[in-house]
């Protein structure tokens, strides 16, 4: 199986760092941790999802508006701001999820004999539980019940959770009634301080109105005035003498006007009209008799009898209404006469009154001063009584401060867990998870796993990486075309063993099990079969690696000729399978120092160079032996084997400098034991050799 990562960059974009490229590459090879944690945590999730209980939410709404049930007058009840408004809806809130209505809910809706509210009633419990207290299930109820506001306003809702839906819309409803009622309550125990306070204070007034009343009833007696009067007798008398002396005046100055209109000649009409106005029907009968006359007296001659008779009529009304005009006149002037006579008088009478009403004023201040605070306490009584009406017969000041908008209604989908975004939230946190710790364990593993990090790493080639496989030994004998046989090809060719100045090669590694052996039998019986010369030395004196392969356990080997104990005949046997030559480590493993710091190794490996192409040395790790070092220096060159995906980069760097410091050429580097399946999907360049594409050059 192979993981894929999508390009992250859009068409025509500049190309990836090469920071954030490796970066990507390090995820794509460990593809199968993010794999793990993306299946993992989701499944994790679904076997929570599938153990926790299903929950469900109903939501009821309130309107709080305390404007609507104000006492009237009261304006200290009502927000000033908005921030006061937001602290005072807020605090509401709270009153409504209190522990004490908490407490109520749990009473009245029995949550002790709910498994869920109850933890003794619960079954598949390892220990068993107590009885939960009223505390312990009003606190329990309390965590059941939310309530927010609604931001901007003055909305609140109410939530109840409960795994019964049917129970959490009646405790949502409830926890609602109750605050209604809270508040009914304190709106009535507000009405009645209210109503107390207004018949105290208006038994207060009223004892002082009676007070002031009988003090301004004494005063009213000694003063001599009529009891509940408005003013005085001598105020009274003085404004009808007032009314009548205005009323004379105005009588006057019209007969004035009359008489002068009358005086003034000019219409004799207009002026009898101003003195007599009945004498305007006779002027209009006048006037159509002289209309009358002038008629006849053009027609006719002046002794005609209807002329004549006209001018008799006309002559008597003119006569009528002189005399009438005249008497009018007479009784105009008698009247005006009249009017000022009476005028005069009047204002005697007035002057009198009023001297004798100032007197009486400053006799009578204190009875105002009395008669003002019994109006003010006439006054404020009324008002108190109309106020105390108003409170008696106003039912809406009983009304709570909120009203429900909306009943909580039986929910019909659960509302935790919300499987969908649970499993979704799971599916991320599981893949970011598997970053993270394919992150870290790319962060934590120091390993190599390929050429190109040991190039960066030593700066020394890596000539072949040797695939791992069940019979390694064998692999290149049994299958000459598969790909672990082309990569000792590879590693042939890269240590120039055909006519190199590469002959005799230390196989060596920087720890145990990194394949230095595996590697040196397997590319002897390669270059074996190939028809060269090969001899394979085990150069690992006190843990030999030849003698189970080749059966020489206990046989004479190189520590024996050395010591001279042994021939060269008897020391070298031969691979029967490929015709390599095999000389063991030998018998004098405690000597083993000394004798290959001597001239005789030396002086050896020369002569062997002269009957052998290829010579091999399986020496010791770096680190475990002296005799490893002192055998890789007097090789031409060394090749270090680094096992794939598990030597850490600090042990490589430091063999190598041990090596170094101890003189030895190191030709380059294999990378063993390699995982082909991993390799192929690791992204790096030469993980190309393990691509399917070419399974047609290799054949197993």
């Amino acid at each position: 199986m192979s993981l894929t990562l999508p390009s992250l960059a859009p068409p025509n974009a500049p190309p990836i760092s090469p920071a954030l490229s490796e970066q990507l590459l390090a995820l794509r090879r460990r593809w199968r941790i993010i794999l793990a944690a993306t299946i993992i945590v989701p499944a994790l999730a679904l076997a929570a999802m599938w153990l926790s209980p299903t929950a469900y939410t109903a939501t009821g709404i309130l309107l709080y508006d305390p404007g609507s049930a104000a006492i009237p007058g009261d304006s200290d009840n009502l927000p000033q701001n908005a921030a006061n408004e937001d602290a005072v809806t807020a605090s509401q809130a709270e009153i409504i999820a209190s522990l004490p209505a908490a407490t109520q809910i749990a009473t009245q809706l029995n949550l002790a004999a709910l498994p869920e509210f109850n933890p003794a009633l619960r079954k598949h419990r390892l220990l068993p539980a107590k009885p939960a207290t009223a505390s312990a299930l009003a606190e329990a109820a309390q965590r059941a019940l939310s309530v927010t506001v609604m931001p901007g306003s003055r909305v609140l809702t109410v939530s109840f959770t409960s795994r019964n839906p049917q129970l959490a819309a009646d405790a949502a409803n409830l926890a609602m009634q109750l605050y209604l009622n809270h508040e009914r309550e304190g709106s009535f125990a507000a009405l009645t301080d209210a109503q107390d306070w207004l018949e105290t204070h208006s038994a207060a007034v009223q004892t002082q109105l009676d007070a002031t009343e009988a003090q301004l009833a004494q005063a009213r007696t000694a003063a001599g005035l009529v009891q509940g009067a408005q003013a005085s007798l001598t105020t009274e008398t003085a404004s009808r003498l007032a009314a009548a002396l205005v009323q004379a005046q105005a009588d006057m100055a019209m007969n004035q006007a009359r008489l002068q209109s009358a005086a003034a000649g000019g219409d004799a009409a207009a002026a009898n009209a101003a003195i007599a106005p009945n004498l305007l029907p006779l002027r209009q009968k006048q006037a159509d008799i002289a209309a009358q006359v002038q008629s006849l007296a053009a027609q006719y001659g002046p002794n005609y009898p209807d002329l004549q008779s006209a001018r008799s009529q006309l002559a008597a009304i003119t006569g009528e209404i002189g005399a009438e005009a005249g008497r009018e006149l007479d009784a105009a002037k008698a009247d005006l006469a009249a009017d000022a006579a009476q005028i005069t008088t009047l204002q005697a009478a007035l002057s009198n009154a009023r001297l004798q009403e100032q007197s009486e004023d400053e006799e009578s201040a204190p009875i105002r001063a009395l008669q003002q605070r019994a109006d003010a306490g006439q006054d404020m009584l009324r008002a108190m009584t109309q106020q105390a009406g108003e409170l008696a017969q106003d039912a809406s000041l009983t009304k709570p401060d909120a009203r429900i908008l909306s009943l909580a209604a039986v929910p019909s989908q659960p509302s935790t867990p919300h499987n969908g975004l649970i499993l979704l939230a799971a599916v991320g946190l599981g893949f970011c998870s598997g970053i993270l710790l394919a992150g870290l364990r790319g962060a934590l593993d120091t390993s190599l796993h390929s050429g190109t990090e040991i190039r960066g790493l030593t700066g020394l080639p890596c000539y072949a990486m040797i695939p791992e496989t069940s019979s390694p030994y064998l692999a290149a004998l049994d299958a000459p075309f598969s790909l672990y046989a082309e990569q000792l090809r590879a590693l042939r060719t890269g240590l120039g063993l055909t006519g190199g100045p590469c002959r005799i090669i230390a196989i060596t590694a920087a720890r145990p099990g990194e394949g230095k052996t595996t590697t040196s039998i397997a590319l002897a019986r390669s270059l074996a079969s190939a028809g060269l010369r090969v001899l394979a030395i085990d150069g690992d004196i006190r843990q030999p690696s030849f003698d189970p392969h080749f059966g020489t356990g206990g046989a004479p080997g190189l520590t024996d000729y050395l010591a001279g104990v042994a021939t060269r005949e008897e020391i070298i046997s031969e691979d029967l399978l490929t015709g390599a030559k095999i000389m063991p480590a030998g018998t004098q493993a405690k000597a083993a120092l000394s004798l290959f710091l001597s001239p005789a190794l030396p002086q050896f490996l020369y002569m062997l160079r002269e009957d052998f192409d290829v010579i091999l040395i399986d020496a010791p790790p770096a680190f475990a032996l002296a005799e490893g070092r002192v055998l890789a220096r007097l090789a031409d060159c060394a090749l270090l084997c680094i096992r794939w995906g598990t030597t850490p980069s600090r042990i490589i760097r430091a063999a190598v400098l041990l090596l170094e410091e101890a003189g030895v050429v190191i030709a380059g580097t294999a990378l063993t034991r390699v995982n082909a399946a991993a390799h192929q999907n690791s992204g790096y360049a030469d993980a190309e050799i393990y691509h399917p594409r070419y399974g047609g050059y290799f054949r197993h």
